[in-house]
């Protein structure tokens, strides 16, 4: 469940729809290789990208 102040900082930032799918799939990517279907490594990869660059939108000034 997202809160409150999640939902208004995509609004602000429309961007961060995206860091939110990718952070999922990368999950899902990690969860999967225990059921042999994904790849641990790809799943880290997509997650720590997409957190940096939400990161990265978060601090920007505007």
């Amino acid at each position: 469940m997202l809160t409150r102040r999640w939902k208004t900082l995509e609004r602000q930032r429309p961007q961060l729809r995206m860091v939110k799918w990718g952070e999922l799939v990368g999950a899902l990517f990690i969860v999967g290789r225990f059921v042999d279907f994904g790849s641990i490594v790809f799943g880290l990869i997509l997650m720590v990208g997409f957190g940096l660059w939400g990161y990265s939108i978060l601090n920007r000034d505007g």
